[in-house]
């Protein structure tokens, strides 16, 4: 055999520089691609799991908020940030809502204890808003027929793109039981 002939055998069977390099190439293209969609959805699953676990914080607090509402006789403390009711429920009488700014809290107590409701309520953004009968805004203890609760929520991080917002409006509630005191 030839030198010329053994040197062109190994030559077909071999990987040229040029095709090693477009191979390289395509593959570093392939798995960034690939990185990237494992990422983008990481951070999608992260940031629908932050809203589905505010909207269960949101229902519950108004479900607790509405039967106590409703259930309600007395409000005696009507505030932006607390409202303390007496209820007709012989197991908790006294129910009070409490949001503390400090902590971005909504908390319910009663007879039992206190419980945390609502975590990571935005800054600025929870009122309880109370109505007299006729639906205007009012102040006064003794004129307030019917209350309104709203805030908003955020869980997650915005740099790492899993922050979810989640806004809640409580539907006004009636106090059934208390009768609507005009003031003179």
């Amino acid at each position: 055999m030839s030198r010329t002939s053994a040197h062109s055998r190994r030559g077909a069977a071999a990987f040229t520089l040029t095709e090693l390099l477009i191979a390289v190439s395509l593959s570093a293209i392939l798995f960034a691609a690939v990185f990237s969609a494992y990422l983008f959805l990481g951070r999608n699953l992260t940031r629908l799991v932050n809203g589905q676990q505010q909207q269960v914080e949101s229902r519950r607090a108004l479900r607790l908020f509405t039967q106590d509402l409703s259930a309600a006789f007395r409000l005696t403390t009507a505030s932006a940030s607390q409202l303390t009711l007496t209820t007709t429920t012989a197991s908790t009488p006294t129910v009070t809502y409490t949001y503390s700014s400090g902590n971005s809290t909504l908390t319910r107590t009663d007879s039992s204890g206190t419980q945390t409701l609502v975590r990571g309520i935005t800054p600025n953004t929870f009122a309880f808003t109370y109505y007299n009968e006729t639906g205007a805004t009012v102040t006064a203890l003794q004129s307030i027929k019917s209350v309104e609760m709203s805030f908003s929520t955020t869980h997650g991080s915005t740099t790492a793109g899993t922050q979810a917002a989640y806004r809640t409006v409580s539907p006004r509630v009636v106090l059934r039981n208390k009768k609507a005191i005009y003031e003179d």
